[in-house]
């Protein structure tokens, strides 16, 4: 009999969380497993990624505020209506939702209240960045997580201290990474040629690039800023980023591309849906996150075999290890001078480093952290059961 899992998550905008709902469903949909998908904000570009892939995503088409008597009562209407066996939520407001609508749910045909499964996504809980009411959802849920979810899952190491200093209970944590599609995601020597034709970017010229959202959190300033000392230093190099709001027509890039001789050398190219083609054209990926947590895009360089220069937040370390270089965030003379001296040593240096970043994502394949949520779900399910046993024999199951 297949278990029924159904994910309940803010949006299906681009983003991290987003990405890994996906490569999870994909890797794990119709294998013993039977999914599907409430999103509590509608559009965006996974829902119709995730309803290509055969699972049932529905919309609650909510505006803010996300957490409220009717968003509770339309999602519980949701759950009791898929019956799952556990319900996974994605993302703090999701969480909270999935929580209250539990809370008093009328139980499906199983006869049970299905457990619950939190997701954190983020590392580091700051109010430059986030803000004051998404700071008071957390607030709830350290509160509510002693006794509401069964397991809250972390991407990220750094994750469990952020959220057991926020309140958050130690008892329930499990670390299970992102995971990464090594078929999709690998060197390719007539992608990286492809773009640069696209790109009018010549075969001999090195080529450092950065994929992100244009948000503080990813300090494109300082990515501009190492960029123009790069090119200052090194000549034939040229620069690329992609990402949602990452175009010259943005008025808050124009003034840190107005300077020097950076935008000679620089391509925006804003929101890419083919990210595959767009990695193997790098010699070096670079990362100037001031905030983060497990980067997808940092695990899908290494992937394509590029070596990656990452700042020092979240598991950007961890994920890197010896295939990568480390540089202090918000600090773009740093990121530049690690840039110049990879470009500036042997070619041959750069490869191996790719090859062993490549090597390193054996160990973060899709097809294992998906085997890693299966087994968590069936232990889940498993200790259900024997409570349930236990109970019934001592005559107090309710």
């Amino acid at each position: 009999m297949r278990m029924r899992i159904l994910h309940v998550i803010t949006g299906l905008q681009s983003g991290g969380a987003e990405a890994m709902l996906y490569k999870l469903l994909s890797a794990s949909h119709g294998a013993g497993f039977t999914h599907a998908v409430v999103a509590l904000t509608s559009g965006g570009p996974y829902f119709e990624k995730i309803r290509d892939l055969g699972v049932d995503v529905q919309t609650l088409d909510l505006n803010m505020p996300l957490v409220g008597p009717g968003a509770i009562f339309q999602l519980r209407r949701k759950i009791a209506d898929f019956d799952p066996d556990i319900v996974q939520g994605w993302m703090y407001h999701a969480d909270l939702l999935t929580s209250l609508a539990l809370m008093r749910f009328l139980p499906g045909k199983a006869g049970t209240r299905p457990p619950l499964v939190w997701n954190v996504r983020l590392s580091e809980i700051d109010p430059r960045f986030i803000g004051w009411s998404t700071r008071l959802v957390i607030r709830c849920l350290a509160t509510l997580s002693h006794r509401v979810p069964a397991a809250i899952v972390i991407n990220a190491e750094a994750s469990r201290q952020t959220h057991i200093a926020a309140g958050y209970t130690a008892q329930k944590f499990q670390l299970i990474p992102n995971g990464f599609d090594l078929e999709k995601f690998k060197p390719d020597p007539a992608a990286r040629a492809a773009l640069r034709r696209e790109l009018g970017i010549a075969p001999e010229t090195r080529l450092v690039g950065m994929a992100a959202r244009f948000d503080p959190q990813k300090d494109y300033p300082a990515f501009f800023a190492a960029a123009e000392k790069v090119i200052a230093a090194c000549g034939d190099v040229a620069f690329i980023a992609c990402g949602s709001g990452v175009e010259a027509a943005n008025p808050a890039i124009a003034p840190s591309i107005a300077r020097g001789d950076i935008a000679r050398h620089l391509h925006l190219l804003g929101r890419r849906g083919d990210m595959e083609r767009f990695y193997p054209a790098l010699d070096i990926y670079v990362s100037t996150a001031i905030g983060e947590g497990f980067a997808n895009v940092v695990g899908e360089a290494m992937c394509c075999a590029v070596p990656c220069i990452v700042t020092d937040v979240g598991d950007s370390r961890v994920i890197v290890g010896d295939s990568g270089v480390v540089v202090p965030p918000a600090d773009p003379a740093a990121m530049a001078r690690a840039v110049i001296a990879l470009l500036d040593g042997p070619a041959h240096n750069r490869q191996a480093m790719g090859a062993r970043a490549r090597t390193r994502m054996g160990d973060f394949s899709i097809a294992a952290v998906a085997r890693r949520f299966e087994a968590m779900w069936q232990t889940i399910l498993s200790d259900k059961k024997a409570w349930r046993d236990r109970k019934k024999a001592e005559g107090t199951d309710r």
